[in-house]
C-alpha cells in the first residue's frame, strides 16, 4: 500500500469573505466570535455540528466546576444569565467534601439555544455542518480557511482567523509548531465517555453537581438523572483509529455498567438516557505561541501585565496510564499551599502571547489548545477559562484590524484594558460571585 496519495490540483470555490473567521463553535469559539462581532468585525463562526456548545453539549460536560470562582469572567456570566432566564442552570453550591469548590450543572439543550441567541444578538454569521480542514497561507500570513461541506470543499477568506477547534487544527495546517502528550508519550491524559443515567434512586437532599455513590454527579433530581463517566487509557487523541476504539469501548462500558446495576436491589428502573456524542478529549495539540503558559505559572499563580484570562482550577491531570489514579494530588504536602492560595482567591494569568500563533501572521488560538506546558494546560483547559481566552482572542482580532497591525504587534495593554471594560459591564450571574476575594495583580489599583 502506498504511503501517501497526492491530490490533484483543483480550484476551490470561495463561499464568503469576512473580517474574522472563528473555527469551532465550542465555549472558546462562541466567546471569540461574539467578542469579535461586538467590536465591529464582520465575523463568521464555522462549526462542524448542527449546534453550538462544543464539549458542553456533544461531550455532555454539563457540570459547572470552579475552585474559587475568580475564573468566571465576562462572556461566561452572559451565558449563565441566559440559562438562568430559561431555567437551564442549577445554581452554584459548595462541593461536598471540598470546601473550596463551587459546583452546579447546565442543561445541554438550553446551552445550544443560549449560545445561538448570544451569537445572533452580536451579529455573528453562523455556518453549520462545515469542518475546517485547512488553512490558506500566503506571504502575509493566513488569509482564510478551507472547509469541508456537504457541497464539497469550500474556501472562506478572512483577514483574521481564530483557531478554537480544541485540536489546533487550523494552526497545524498553517504550519505553526505544536506538541502533544507528556513524558515522551502521545497521550497526555485519559479520554472520557460521559453518559446519563435515568431512574436513579437519589438521596432526599441532593444538589445538582453533587456526587451520588455509584452514579457520579446529580444532574436533575426531579428526573432522577445523574451523570456517569469512564476513562479510556492510552489513547492518542490525534489518531482516528484510537478515537474509534475509545468511542466503542466507552459505550460498551456504559451499557455493561447499566446491566450490572439493574441486577441489584432498587436498580430495576434504571435506564441509560444517552451517551456523549463524541469522546471527551482533555488534551491533544498544544500550539506554540509567542508566549507560553508554564508549569511555574500554574503551580505558583504567576501574574503578568499582559494577562488576558485567569485560571484558578486545579492542576487536573487524569492519568493516561493508570486506572482510577487521583486526578489531582490534593492530599500531598506539596499541593496544600496551592489549595490555600486558591481559597484566598488566587489564580495565574494566561498571557496575551499564549493566544498568538508563532510564525504565522493573522492567526490566533483559544481554548484548550493554546500555548501552554502540560501542567498549565491541565488547569486552563476548563470551560470558563476557555471562554475567557476566546473572548480575548476575538477582541484581539477585531482590535488588530482596527489598528491595522498583525496580532503579534497589538499592544497588549490596550487589549487588557478593553477586556477589563467589557467584563466589568457584565453583572455576576450568581449572588455567590459578587463579593469574591480576588488576589490583585501587582500594579492593579482597582
Amino acid at each position: 500500500m502506498p504511503a501517501v496519495y497526492r491530490e490533484p490540483a483543483r480550484d476551490v470555490p470561495v463561499m464568503g469573505e469576512f473580517d474574522v473567521v472563528v473555527a469551532g463553535g465550542g465555549p472558546a469559539g462562541c466567546a471569540a466570535a461574539i467578542a469579535a462581532a461586538r467590536h465591529g468585525a464582520r465575523t463568521l463562526l464555522v462549526e462542524e455540528d448542527g449546534y453550538l456548545g462544543g464539549t458542553t453539549v456533544d461531550g455532555l460536560v454539563v457540570p459547572i466546576l470552579s475552585t474559587n470562582g475568580v475564573d468566571f469572567q465576562g462572556v461566561w456570566h452572559e451565558l449563565m444569565h441566559k440559562l438562568k432566564g430559561r431555567n437551564g442552570v442549577a445554581g452554584l453550591a459548595p462541593r461536598r467534601g471540598f470546601s473550596y469548590m463551587l459546583v452546579g450543572s447546565v442543561d445541554p439543550e438550553m446551552v445550544k439555544l443560549a449560545w445561538d441567541e448570544l451569537a445572533t444578538d452580536a451579529g455573528v454569521v453562523l455556518l453549520h455542518h462545515a469542518l475546517v480542514a485547512g488553512a490558506m497561507v500566503g506571504e502575509g500570513g493566513v488569509g482564510g480557511v478551507l472547509a469541508e461541506t456537504r457541497a464539497g470543499r469550500r474556501a472562506i477568506l478572512a483577514r483574521r482567523v481564530v483557531d478554537c477547534t480544541g485540536d489546533g487544527a487550523v494552526c497545524a495546517a498553517a504550519g505553526v509548531p505544536w506538541e502533544q502528550g507528556a513524558d515522551g508519550r502521545k497521550w497526555a491524559m485519559a479520554v472520557t465517555k460521559v453518559f446519563r443515567w435515568g431512574g436513579v434512586p437519589l438521596p432526599k437532599e441532593i444538589r445538582p453537581g453533587q456526587g451520588i455513590p455509584g452514579f457520579g454527579r446529580s444532574i436533575d433530581h426531579r428526573a432522577g438523572e445523574a451523570m456517569g463517566f469512564n476513562r479510556i487509557l492510552r489513547i492518542d487523541p490525534l489518531d482516528p483509529w484510537d478515537l474509534t476504539r475509545a468511542e466503542r469501548e466507552g459505550r460498551a462500558i456504559a451499557w455493561n455498567a447499566l446491566e450490572a446495576k439493574r441486577k441489584k436491589p432498587g436498580g430495576e428502573h434504571l435506564r441509560l438516557v444517552d451517551t456523549s456524542h463524541r469522546i471527551g478529549v482533555r488534551s491533544s495539540r498544544r500550539i506554540h505561541g509567542i508566549a507560553t503558559a508554564t508549569r511555574d505559572d500554574a503551580w505558583n499563580f504567576r501574574k503578568h501585565p499582559d494577562g488576558i484570562a485567569r485560571s484558578s482550577w486545579d492542576i487536573d491531570i487524569h492519568s493516561p496510564e493508570v486506572p482510577n489514579l487521583p486526578a489531582v494530588p490534593r492530599d500531598s504536602p506539596a499541593y496544600k499551599p496551592r489549595i490555600e492560595r486558591m481559597q484566598r482567591g488566587d489564580y495565574f494569568d494566561i498571557r496575551y502571547g499564549c493566544i498568538v500563533a508563532r510564525g504565522v501572521d493573522n492567526l490566533l488560538v483559544a481554548g484548550r489548545c493554546l500555548s501552554a506546558e502540560h501542567e498549565a494546560q491541565a488547569s486552563l483547559r476548563i470551560q470558563q477559562t476557555c471562554m475567557a481566552t476566546g473572548q480575548a482572542a476575538g477582541t484581539a482580532a477585531a482590535l488588530s484590524l482596527r489598528q491595522g497591525v498583525p496580532p503579534r504587534e497589538l499592544d497588549p495593554s490596550a487589549l487588557v484594558a478593553q477586556l477589563a471594560r467589557d467584563r466589568a459591564a457584565v453583572e455576576p450571574a450568581f449572588e455567590e460571585l459578587k463579593d469574591l476575594p480576588i488576589v490583585p495583580r501587582p500594579g492593579d489599583t482597582g
